[in-house]
């Protein structure tokens, strides 16, 4: 039970009847008053001495072996009560903290400072800033809350955090991540104050945000530039999963939010620009695009709850690299990279700080692409996210950022970060949650100041018709990066798959891939008049001449009309604006999005789950959007485990009974697949076959 059903029994609300046998009694509460310190400082860590909460703060955990407690470990040091903690009717809270207060939330809400200050992930918040959204799922790290002076803030239920917690309907890794439905509390809320580990969901080890020394004294630093007027660029590398991502999310946070001069109460910096580099991790885009960003505010959520941003105003300009790794084409990738710094020069003024992140890869030709880079950038400072080398690769960036005129550029090694929450989703998980995020995402709410989705299957999106035959066709052709296929087996390479959708700004762009009069020059048709740019040497298109503007997923090929059936987030006037003309779809080695094909039956699991908990448990309610995350509570890889035989009955009789669902072949008892249509699986070239 958390804080605030503890609030409403402290106030006198009517304690509810059991619902079950299951459900012990529970004690009437009494008020402990807080004891004697009105600012202490908070500790620097989270303190793993136990903690003792208000009576019956503790969910009662019916069916856990009480021989082998789980040791409580503090997460907040608010103790809340009636007066400093006070629910509002529509889900929200008012919070009346004095200074040293640390405060962890799992969950999703909004935060509005009424009078003092608060810090968050490395954001520093007061009355001048307008009402920030956050999004704390339990799979990452929970950002902190501290209040560094007497302080009234205000907690919101947030607007977007139904739709995002429906799409654990559609697929097992959106299962688990946020607050448990708690006794008491108002359906409204959106999010859970956790005072210790015992306020969190059962068998879950929570895990606050907490940042190593050197880590704030780097930040508050490269804050401090503003005072000599210099203009910070910071280039970020190091190991996979180092802290690379988590540290350019915090220090743009302190830029954009940090008050500078306070007597004139400016920002110190505002906007911030954010080179995202990492086609395998990215921040603010698809898997296999990188980006220019513009910050105007702080980023207080994982990257899977802004997929991407607005363009123009946030996203200023993306390449598609068509892959999670530059391995496929380094040379396109620097390429990309450099284009993209040129906007920023160009497009900003190169008056605003530019955080880069890179990728992890830091050996070999990963190596040779960042010394390059440190080259042609000149940032004004080179982070290393490691103090354990690999030396070679330690000495091989101090060298590049020796070779850069007279003054040498300043290189750092900063620790990593410790094991972050999220291990325990792989980085294809986190590339499909980011994916799925993507195209379920409603465009429209990229224009306000959170981003909502559509929980619907993607099979049951209604899609774009294009035609790609005929001189007013919608695209000019399909450019296949890395493996050129045959015309004869393009419509099934292409079918069911992610391709991204370029905008060609000039003919330029397309190199000697097409005539220069027509580009109808180099392109070659399939049988079904499928129009493919004639790629024999892997060549790319030019990014300055060129730019992405999302993705699209092939639904199917409709032969007998000329047309491709496309789904795509992309409102309709960005598409239009453009013109069949100037468009080019490129596939390449983008994920395979198998979670695609699974979603409408993870949908009939889902209700049919919840339907059978129903009848089982009559009289308990209609279970809540919380309860429909159940299904999905375990998972292992991607696939979905259902073991009761009714559920998988009521599931085949409904898709028997349903329309035939894209790239989905439906088996009966010990009928067998058809001949040729066996499960192909691509194996990697290591080199080892020595021909």
């Amino acid at each position: 039970m958390s804080a605030f059903a503890n609030r409403q029994k402290l106030w006198g609300a009517p304690s509810p009847a059991p619902n079950s046998l299951l459900d012990p009694p529970r004690e009437d509460l009494e008020v402990i008053p807080r004891r004697g310190r009105s600012a202490a400082k908070f500790p620097a860590e989270p303190s793993s001495a136990p903690v003792k909460p208000l009576p019956g703060l503790a969910k009662a955990r019916s069916g856990e072996d009480s021989n082998s407690p789980r040791k409580s470990s503090q997460h907040s040091t608010f103790i809340p009560n009636k007066k400093n903690y006070q629910q509002r009717a529509n889900g929200g809270v008012l919070v009346h903290a004095g200074e040293g207060e640390r405060f962890v939330v799992l969950g999703s809400y909004g935060i509005k400072v009424r009078e003092g200050q608060v810090t968050i992930a490395g954001a520093v918040l007061s009355s001048l800033d307008a009402l920030q959204w956050v999004h704390a799922p339990y799979s990452h790290s929970l950002p902190v809350l501290r209040t560094t002076t007497n302080t009234i803030m205000e907690l919101h239920p947030h607007p977007g955090a139904q739709s995002l917690r429906q799409l654990a309907k559609l697929s097992p890794v959106f299962g688990k991540l946020w607050d448990e439905p708690q006794e008491g509390i108002s359906k409204k809320a959106t999010f859970q104050l956790i005072l210790d580990s015992e306020d969190g969901p059962k068998r879950v080890l929570l895990q606050n945000l907490v940042l190593p020394a050197e880590w704030n004294k780097k930040i508050a630093g490269l804050v401090s530039a503003k005072q000599k007027g210099a203009v910070p660029i910071v280039f970020m590398c190091g190991p996979k999963s180092s802290g690379k991502s988590t540290f350019g999310r915090l220090l743009a946070n302190r830029l954009v939010t940090d008050q500078g001069d306070s007597k004139k109460k400016k920002k110190a910096w505002s906007p911030v620009a954010v080179l995202d580099l990492d086609p395998g991790q990215p921040e603010y885009s698809p898997p296999g695009v990188i980006s220019l960003n513009k910050i105007s505010s702080s980023n207080l959520s994982p990257s899977f709850c802004h997929p991407t941003l607005e363009p123009t105003k946030g996203q200023l300009r993306a390449h598609a690299v068509a892959s999670i790794t530059p391995a496929q084409d380094p040379e396109h990738y620097i390429e990309c990279v450099l284009d993209l710094y040129s906007q920023w020069r160009m497009a900003l003024g190169g008056k605003c700080p530019l955080i880069i992140n890179t990728p992890g890869w830091i050996q070999g030709t990963g190596l040779d692409i960042l010394g390059e880079l440190i080259k042609e950038i000149r940032p004004t400072e080179v982070i290393y996210m490691s103090r354990d080398g690999p030396d070679e690769t330690v000495d091989s960036l101090k060298a590049a950022c020796l070779r850069n005129g007279a003054a040498n550029i300043p290189f750092h090694m900063l620790p990593s970060q410790a094991s972050e929450a999220s291990a325990a989703r792989s980085s294809q998980h986190l590339r499909t949650m980011q994916t799925m995020a993507y195209f379920h995402l409603n465009w429209s709410s990229l224009a306000a100041q959170h981003q909502t989705w559509n929980p619907t299957p993607i099979t049951a999106l209604r899609p774009w018709r294009v035609r790609y035959r005929g001189p007013d066709r919608g695209f000019v052709g399909i450019l296949c990066y890395d493996h050129q296929p045959g015309p004869d087996l393009l419509g099934e390479a292409i079918n069911g798959m992610v391709l991204a959708l370029v905008k060609v700004e000039n003919k330029a762009a397309f190199r000697d891939l097409v005539g220069e009069g027509s580009t109808e020059r180099g392109v070659a048709y399939t049988a079904e008049g499928i129009p493919l740019i004639e790629n024999p040497h892997g060549s790319t298109l030019n990014p300055r001449h060129s730019r992405a503007l999302g993705l699209v997923l092939v639904r199917g090929i409709d032969t007998q009309r000329g047309e491709l059936q496309i789904l795509t987030p992309l409102a309709a006037d960005i598409v239009a604006e453009v013109g069949g003309g100037d468009l080019v779809l490129v596939a390449g080695k983008f994920d395979t999005p198998n979670w695609a094909y699974a979603e409408d039956l993870h949908l009939r699991t889902s209700a049919s789950a919840v339907a059978t908990a129903a009848v089982a448990a009559p009289g308990q309610g209609v279970p809540g959007l919380a309860e429909t995350e159940g299904a999905a509570d375990e998972f292992e890889g991607e696939e979905l485990q259902v073991g009761e035989e009714a559920v998988q009955e009521e599931v085949r009789a409904g898709l028997e009974s349903h329309t035939e669902v894209p790239w989905v072949e439906m088996l009966h008892g010990g009928q067998k697949r058809s001949a040729g249509s066996k499960i192909w699986r691509v194996r990697r070239d290591l080199g080892r076959g020595g021909g």
